[in-house]
Parts: structure tokens; sequence; C-alpha cells
């Protein structure tokens, strides 16, 4: 009976238990919770107490003083989070190394560092594996300069082969630490960026007009100097446990205050300190709006005072467990009486323009240019870059007034500099095409390189309003002729079958649909006889 008895309580406990979490986990209450949890943290030594969350999070360590230094509580992922091993090996590869340098030279082969390198390249690649494989690698010493761009930034820059070392790390990390980037992170993460994330912003700001009129914009004071090394250690221990990985890794942080910039390394080590805040934001408070670029963060809301606990929450966050502090310049302001200045782009609900600092560069630009007697022409191709910035915004009167309304000769729209109407590769199947140029490119919209054609096909000529043109005026004898067009497609075979051929002269062929296995098919170029 005693038995019975003790399994009833024990169930009955957990009964109790697991309502009481479920009540936890409602968002108002949650708050309160965690806003109560900050509180006590300011008046309290909390050693190993459980804020009940859930399972997901939990408070790992309280507040201790050690001397003047702060260990804050924090709010992080539970223990249980998969730690990855036996990477060093990886790493120390010499095909890995290899890789590394063609990397890390790449756009700088005429350096003389560079040339040195490879000069005994061989020799330095080997080296360099054996002083990783027996411990005996330490970061090189940096040089330091200036750059105004628009403030002053201290720029550190290592040695050659230690930039080659951090090639090599983030080969093997940089798959697994993108894992833990959440999707409102655009900063240094593989197909993301400025322009991603100009988009998402200009996306949720049109869609949804009510719930994007206040706007909270801040970014960290110092952050890159600012980055306390044990807490940056402690980060990366939770992914990574290979003891070879971390002396590495740890040598490298430690090799200068903060996290220096001009590291390959330190854009990543700065994501991964603040990546813990963004998963906070979205699955903890369920802020809907939210953008990160590295230091900088904007978030959007409907209500100025929901805002306003963001930036508490935030605060209380960065202080307590990252060692940092906001900038005292913080802001929040509706977003259609000011616009969100962000990434270079001043963004409003209906329109978006450039930021004035960058169309003031790029007026200096051209009237230098032009002073100097370049030609319109000549001016784009050499500002091709600033003017690609620009287009990504509403400029059509700002380059009306540089006199840059012939866009459209330097941006060929991805056509890979290719000229032609565009065609549909289906729509010339099983006839005769010469084909005159091809060029592959990364593709824009899906994985993998999209090849594109350029080529004549015998048809109907047209007149310039796209009518059609006749012989006769009874319009039986349409006017035929070859007529240049291109086409796109993502099939890996044509590619293969392009690779290498000479095309200094027109090519007679025709393209063809193969059925393969499982229903499936690829095309084929093939002689126009078969």
């Amino acid at each position: 009976f005693g038995f019975v008895l003790l399994a009833v309580l024990r169930t009955m406990a957990r009964m109790q238990a697991r309502r009481l979490r479920m009540l936890i986990m409602q968002p108002r209450m949650r708050m309160r919770i965690t806003r109560r949890l900050y509180t006590l943290q300011k008046k309290y030594a909390i050693m190993g107490q459980a804020l009940p969350l859930g399972k997901k999070y939990q408070v790992k360590k309280g507040i201790s003083r050690t001397g003047d230094r702060l260990e804050s509580s924090r709010l992080c992922k539970a223990e249980t989070m998969k730690r990855i091993g036996y990477l060093f090996g990886d790493i120390c590869t010499l095909e890995n190394l290899y890789l590394a340098h063609l990397n890390a030279s790449k756009g700088k082969r005429n350096r003389k560092e560079v040339q040195r390198f490879e000069a005994d390249l061989q020799a330095n690649i080997y080296q360099i594996q054996q002083e990783l494989l027996q411990h005996t690698y330490t970061t090189g010493k940096y040089s330091v300069f200036i750059k105004y761009e628009p403030k002053r930034r201290e720029i550190y820059k290592l040695p050659y082969r230690d930039r080659v070392i951090q090639w090599a790390i983030m080969q093997i990390l940089e798959p697994i630490w993108h894992k833990c980037f959440n999707a409102d992170t655009y900063a240094c993460v593989k197909g993301r960026g400025i322009h991603s994330l100009l988009r998402k912003l200009r996306r949720d700001l049109c869609k949804d007009f009510d719930g994007t009129r206040y706007c909270f914009k801040m970014d960290v004071k110092k952050f890159y100097p600012s980055i306390t090394h044990s807490v940056l250690k402690e980060i990366v221990r939770q992914k990574i446990k290979d003891s070879d990985l971390l002396w590495l890794i740890d040598d490298i942080i430690d090799s200068a205050d903060g996290v220096p910039i001009g590291n390959y390394i330190s854009q990543f080590f700065a994501n991964l300190y603040l990546s813990e805040l963004d998963h906070q934001i979205k699955e903890v408070l369920k802020v809907r709006y939210y953008y990160r670029y590295a230091d900088d963060i904007v978030v959007l809301a409907a209500d100025k005072r929901y805002l306003n606990g963001v930036q508490i929450y935030i605060n209380d966050y960065l202080e307590n467990d990252r060692l940092l502090h906001i900038k005292s310049n913080y802001q929040i302001f509706p977003v259609e009486s000011r616009g969100i200045d962000f990434v270079g782009y001043v963004t409003r609900h209906s329109y978006c323009l450039a930021r004035k600092r960058n169309k003031k560069a790029l007026c200096r630009k051209v009237a230098a240019l032009r002073k100097k007697g370049h030609t319109s022409k000549e001016i784009r191709l050499m500002l091709a870059s600033r003017l690609g910035f620009i287009y990504h915004c509403n400029s059509v009167n700002l380059l009306r007034k540089l006199d840059m309304k012939d866009w459209k000769e330097v941006d060929k729209k991805g056509n890979g500099g290719l000229t032609g109407s565009k065609y549909p590769i289906d729509a010339i199947l099983n006839r005769e095409i010469h084909l005159q140029a091809a060029k592959v490119e990364p593709s824009k919209r899906n994985d993998g390189n999209c090849l594109t054609i350029q080529y004549e096909v015998y048809e109907q000529l047209h007149d310039k309003d796209g009518g059609l043109l006749w012989n006769d005026e009874a319009k039986t004898q349409p006017a035929m002729g070859w007529v240049q067009h291109i086409s796109f497609t993502g099939s890996t075979n044509l590619q293969h079958q392009l690779d290498g051929l000479d095309l200094s002269e027109p090519v007679r062929c025709k393209i063809i649909k193969q059925p393969c296995e499982h229903g499936r098919c690829f095309y084929k170029f093939t002689s126009v006889t078969e």
C-alpha cells in the first residue's frame, strides 16, 4: 500500500509541475518572470537557481564578483546542446590548407607577401601543418593602420600565413556555426548581405503598415574592442568540444584586445557573440520584425511602449550577459516621419532612398571624373559598383541629374553581358540555332549555376513596334530572317558540353530534350543533321 501511495503522489506532483510549466510558458507570464529575474539579479546573488521557461531555456550561472569583474546571470540554451568534436584533423589536412591559400589570395596575387608565400608553396603549407599538429603555432604580430569610412577605425592586419590558417579554420567551422545564426542575421552570412536585408525590410514595411509604425534603432558601443574573451571562449565551447581546435581558437582570441577588425575570423566571432540575443528576441519575446547587421539592430512594432520594453530587455541582456553597452543615441521614432537609416539606405513604407552621405560621395566622384575629361559612358564603367549600390533604391531622379540615364548600358540585369531578346529554351527545342556565345554565372534564384546562351534562330521578323513583317500586302508571305536571342537554363549537361568549346565563330547546332530514368529528362546539344 505504501508503494502505491508513493506512486500516486509522484504522479500528482508531475501533473502539477506540468500545469505550472504550461502557465509559465504563456507570453505575459513569461515576460513577468524574466523581468523579475533581472530585477533580482541587481539586488541579490542568485547562485544555481533555474528559471522555469521550459526545457529549452534555463539559467546557467548566477551573479558573482571577482574583483571588479562581473559574471552575470545568463539565459542560455540547455547543456544538452550537441557539441561537435574531431575537427582539428580536417583543418590540418594539406588539401584544406591549400584551398585556404587559394581563398586567402583571391584578388591579391600581385602582393609581395603572397608571391613570397607561393615561391615555396609546398614547404610553407607543410610547415604550417606541422606547427598546428605539434601545437607550436602562435598568432603573428599585427600591423595596425587607420581608416576613415566614415568614422575612425583601427584595422588590424596579420601576416599572410596567419590569414591562411584562419581560412583553413573557417572552411570547416563555417557550416557548423551557420546553423547557430537565425534568419534575421545578415552580416557575413553566405547567401545574405546588405541587399537581402533591404529587400526583407522593404517587403515587411509594405506588407504590414500598422504593425511597423514605430522603429527602435540601436547599435553597440565600441562593439569589437569590447568583446570579452572569457565570454567568447565559453560561447565557442557551447558548440565545439575538440580540445586541439579550442587551443588554436583561444590563441587567436587572445592575440589582441577584444576582437580585432580585419581578421577573417573576427566577423564570425562577432556574429556568434550576439547570436543568442537573436534567438532570445525571436523565441522568447516573440518579436516579429527584427533585423541585425553586425552590431546594428532594428526592431519594428505597432506600439511605442512595446519597443521601450524591448530596449530595456536588450540593454539588460547585453550588460549582464555580454558585458556590452548600448550607445546612448538609440532611437524610437515613427517610421513615416523620419525613415529608417539602415545599411546605407533610408527606408519608408512606400519608398527607399540612398543615404545622404552615399549620394554626396557619388556626386563628388562623378564631378572629379568629369573634371578630368572622362565621358559619361567611361564614368558609368568606372563607377559601376557605386551605381550598383544606388540602383537598389528609388534613384531615377538622382541618376537623371547625374546624367546617368543609360544605366542599362552598364547593368545587363543578369544577362551576363550577352545581348538579345529573352527566349524560353523550350521554344527552340529541335530547331536549328547559330550558337554565338555562352556564359556561366551563379544563379540568383536557385542553388548552383545559371547558363546564358546567345544565339540566332530563323523566324519571322518584327518591326520596331513589335508587329510582324510580311513580304506582300496580303500578308501571306512572312518576312523571315535570323534573329538574335538569349536563353537561360540551369542544365549542368549543357554547361559540361560548352566547357572549353571555341565560340569565336558561330556554331550550327540544335538543342534536344533527352528522356532518362525515373521520368526525368535533360537538355543536350547535338548536330543539326541528327
